[in-house]
């Protein structure tokens, strides 16, 4: 083991010369090294004789050394017990027994203890006080400098480099966890002369490595790592310090056949390994649980059982028949399969005996009861298994048609959605968040189908209640968080030093985002090292500023969302908000309405999905020789999608909240008549779009400036440098003909300035943009579909800086304006993310702050685009809402053109808005009322004064 070797090496570098007066102990010493690996009994026997000996004699070195010996072979047996109780032992020697404090050699003991207590907490799976440990001693070895360091203190900084990264993969922290890993397999190349068994080292490494690639789904590449590493390690068989590396290569590599049905082949893995090591297999256990789930998707039930029960009986054993999480999921599989031989009682019961070891004072057998997340021994495994009870309450429904399975189901649901409340703050980077959303969004999808199976059983309306909640819970939810972040900024009473800090740091990490992403390969790793570095004290940082600050910590991950009833509350009665949510085969939508509410599940499969694509192309990339050939598809699409919940309904105004594929659809030209163009939803209906009801709302909380001013971008790009640059990215920076016209003609309807030319720069957008609340820009832009954050807004060139204002550079943007108009191809066009919706240039727009965004879904037409903004704000300047405004511009620009080409959706659909759509003005026509009320008021007395004078 490389922790063992790396103690022979300080050892040996420690000791004085041993005289003859330490024989008798170093003869007991060396019977207990020769047992180590051999004989558990013997070793620990001998050890044990070892210390009380050399603490006898007085032989300090021989105390300390045998107690970190002793541990060593505790956690190569998985001995936990004792290995607690002789860090305890030892721990009490180095602070209360003066004859050690005299030690030349202390601090190496004291590395050693901290490392232990590291090592221990982490193999009973308490990874916050692991990490504690390890993350001080870290700190304490990598303040040496590089050419002071021994080998010592190299062999030690490669463990805690696998040991963080590992820690990190367990409490989902998969962009640090894959970090950590990759530089310790980087640090011992670089220090491979000074460090014992530095392959294996390398070997530890990819094969932990391979389950970060595992949680990940990328089976391929954990196979190859471990694939490696087992070959290595059998080469070393006859070592019996590799015996453990051997067994747990094999489990992994076993385990991940599992993951992709390969479960013959993960048997004969299985039994592959118990021909080296038949008996005395520490790993015994855990073993049998996978024996258990390759024999359960073989369908092969009984063995499946007989092999779970084995397992839960061995864990049980080792806990001591405490309860602990490794408890849970044995109880958890039996359940699973029981429910798979539809035993639905026995699968509940051990289902909810999963959950009881949970929670140390949760003992209820009722379905309905659930542990309080707060006090789970394990958030993640609580989420893992309330999943799986959800689905086997809605499989036993699905069997014996009992609706009391769904309520229960639909109780489990709410209890998910709790606990995944009390997880997600514990979700660092903005990576592993989506990582923690794309692995529940399943879970979502399944709440909302038992919602609607409930209501369709029973017509209550609840159900769609719970339905639109779910949903709001799925949509767009690191876009609220950064919302609330900010929120949390402005009101959580935080000096504004600490906010200058913290921002510092993000834009430190924004700086080195960009410099990996545009350096070579050569110069990467250094920025890297750099990046990492800076994120774990941002995040260190975070964590203390929320610890210090409660009331900032309350409002950043408040975790509610708008009810359907105070959603209601809100909309007017012509108002609708219509929430998708789409599944693999259906598509569901709630309907919410001020006195009315509705339920739909649409049927959503190849044909639907390929319609939707073919509809986009012939949007975005119009035949010329079949100008109607979209006609077919809008019309077949709104019957999928739309019809049923249009008909009977007195809703003019509709709130589209999208979800998947449907982001790509402009609602307003879907067709009720095939065979008539001018039967568009347009004509009858005012439509936007929002990421959610709940940042809708709280967009919509944004106060109104007293006064309008517009900010205009419109780069010329034919006075551009970008040719001296040589820089690759500006694939398309050819002049835009008609910005400079739209520029002027917007501008005739409110004050402000227009950027255009050399003015037209980044620096002058982040100067200046304080002082304008409507802000328009007419230029290029470019959608990334493989980094969406790397979607950029042209700038006009005019020096050696970049003049591409990406995505991630807006997310350290604070933008105080009521409206962005993105006028500019793909601004609104992304990839496409699950719970997230479109990855685009608006949506950093939205990080920024700005509440209503006007955006493009395609590469639009310059010239057209310039007629409906000029439309668009001068009915804004008349005071109509903003979704009115850009409806009534689309119908001008259609009844202004009689050519059939012009008026092909491409060239006016494209243009959405986002978010709020409140007038600008919202206060115009109430001030009018007051000033004429005013004045009839003021004729009134001098009416009456008049009348007393006359009479």
């Amino acid at each position: 083991m490389k922790y063992l070797v790396m103690l022979l090496i300080c050892i040996v570098s420690c000791f004085p010369c041993v005289n003859a007066q330490s024989a008798e102990v170093e003869q007991m010493y060396g019977k207990a090294i020769h047992y180590h690996y051999t004989n558990k009994d013997s070793a620990y026997y001998y050890y044990k004789n070892t210390i009380s000996l050399a603490d006898k004699k007085n032989e300090l070195e021989y105390v300390l050394s045998a107690y970190l010996y002793l541990m060593n072979a505790n956690g190569y047996y998985y001995d936990l017990k004792n290995y607690q109780k002789n860090l305890k032992k030892e721990d009490s020697l180095l602070r209360h027994d003066a004859r050690f404090k005299s030690l030349t050699n202390i601090n190496y003991y004291k590395d050693y203890l901290l490392f232990d207590k590291g090592n221990y907490h982490y193999k009973i799976k308490d990874y916050t006080t692991s990490k504690t440990h390890f993350q001080e001693l870290f700190t304490k070895l990598n303040k040496i400098p590089e050419n002071k360091r021994t080998r010592n203190d190299l062999s030690t900084l490669s463990s805690l480099y696998s040991f963080l990264g590992v820690i990190y993969k367990h409490t989902g922290k998969y962009e640090l966890a894959e970090y950590n890993l990759k530089k310790e397999m980087e640090f011992v190349t670089i220090s491979k002369d000074s460090i014992e068994e530095w392959e294996s080292s390398i070997m530890n490494s990819k094969k932990l490595l391979s389950q970060v690639y595992e949680d990940k789904k990328d089976f391929k590449a954990a196979n190859l790592l471990l694939t490696e590493a087992l070959s290595f390690y059998k080469s070393k068989i006859k070592d019996p310090s590799y015996k453990n590396r051997i067994l747990s290569t094999y489990l992994l590599l076993a385990k991940n056949y599992i993951q992709q049905n390969e479960f013959q082949l993960a048997i004969e893995t299985l039994n592959e390994s118990a021909r080296f090591y038949s008996e005395d297999n520490p790993f015994s256990r855990e073993v049998d649980l996978i024996y258990g789930d390759a024999y359960l998707g073989l369908k092969n039930y009984s063995k499946a059982v007989d092999y779970y029960r084995d397992g839960l009986s061995k864990i049980k054993k080792y806990r001591e028949y405490q309860k602990h999480q490794d408890i849970a999921i044995g109880y958890a599989k039996l359940g699973n399969v029981f429910i798979k031989q539809q035993k639905i009682s026995e699968g509940l019961e051990h289902y909810q005996m999963a959950l009881i070891q949970l929670e140390k004072k949760f003992d209820d057998l009722n379905y309905n009861s659930n542990p309080n997340p707060e006090k789970a021994l394990s958030k993640k495994v609580l989420v893992t298994i309330l999943r799986e009870k959800q689905n086997a309450l809605f499989e036993a429904y699905t069997i014996t048609k009992n609706i009391e399975y769904l309520k229960k189901a639909n109780k489990t649901s709410k209890a998910i959605i709790k606990t995944l409340d009390v997880l997600r703050p514990e979700f660092e980077s903005k990576l592993d968040k989506e990582f923690l959303v794309n692995e529940t969004y399943p879970s979502i999808q399944t709440m909302v189908r038992i919602s609607y199976e409930l209501y369709k059983k029973s017509n209550d309306s609840r159900y769609i209640d719970d339905a639109f909640y779910f949903m709001e819970k799925s949509k767009s939810i690191a876009l609220l968080e950064a919302h609330r972040n900010a929120e949390a900024t402005k009101y959580g009473n935080i000096p504004n030093q600490i906010i200058s800090e913290e921002q510092i740091y993000r834009a430190k990490i924004a700086h080195l985002d960009e410099e990996i992403f545009n350096s070579n390969l050569k110069e990467k790793s250094v920025f890297v090292d750099s990046l990492f570095a800076t994120k774990k004290k941002y995040y260190e940082y975070i964590a203390k500023i929320e610890q210090d600050f409660p009331k900032y910590y309350g409002l950043k991950y408040k975790s509610s969302v708008i009810s359907a009833a105070e959603l209601k509350g809100e909309l007017k009665a012509n108002q609708s908000v219509f929430s998708y949510l789409v599944t693999e085969d259906a598509i569901y939508l709630t309907v919410l309405a001020k006195n009315k509410d509705a339920f739909y599940k649409f049927k959503f499969n190849e044909t639907l999905k390929n319609t939707i694509s073919d509809f986009y192309r012939q949007l975005s990339k119009p035949n010329i020789d079949d100008r109607t050939a979209y006609s077919k598809n809008s019309h077949l699409i709104y019957n999928a999608i739309l019809k049923p919940a249009l008909q009977n309904s007195k809703t003019t105004d509709i709130v589209i909240l999208a979800d998947d594929v449907l982001n790509y659809i402009p609602f307003d030209v879907l067709q009720t008549d095939v065979n008539n163009q001018q039967s568009y939803l347009l004509s009858k209906y005012s439509i936007s779009y929002a990421s959610s009801a709940t940042l809708l709302q709280e967009q919509n909380k944004t106060k109104v400036k007293g006064r309008n001013k517009l900010m205009v971008f419109a780069p010329h790009f034919n006075e551009t440098i970008s040719e001296k640059k040589g820089n690759a990215e500006r694939f398309d920076m050819s002049p835009l003909v008609y910005n400079g016209e739209e520029a002027k003609n917007i501008s005739a309807y409110f004050k402000g300035s227009i950027y255009d030319g050399k003015r037209a720069s980044i620096a002058n957008f982040k100067n200046d943009l304080s002082g304008f609340n409507l802000i328009h820009f007419a230029t290029h832009a470019s959608a990334n579909d493989e980094f969406p954050d790397y979607s950029y807004l042209a700038f006009e060139d005019i020096d050696e800086s970049s003049n591409l204002l990406y995505v991630k550079d807006l997310y350290n943007y604070q933008i105080d304006a009521d409206m962005v108009t993105l006028s500019a191809c793909q601004t609104g066009f992304g990839k496409l993310q699950k719970g997230e919706g479109m990855l685009s240039l608006a949506r950093g727009f939205n990080y920024a702050g700005v509440p209503s965004i006007v955006t493009t879904l395609w590469k639009i037409n310059d010239r057209s685009t310039s007629e409906i903004m000029k439309s668009f704000y001068k009915n804004l300047s008349d005071g109509l809402s903003k979704k009115e405004a850009l409806r009534q511009a689309k119908l001008s620009y259609l009844n202004a053109n009689d050519d059939a080409l012009l008026r092909h959706p491409y060239y006016w659909s494209g243009i959405v808005i986002t978010g709020n759509t409140m007038p600008l003005n919202n206060t115009s026509y109430v001030l009018w009322v007051i000033l004429a009320l005013g004045g009839l008021l003021f004729l009134w007395l001098v009416y009456k004064k008049l009348f007393k004078l006359i009479k």
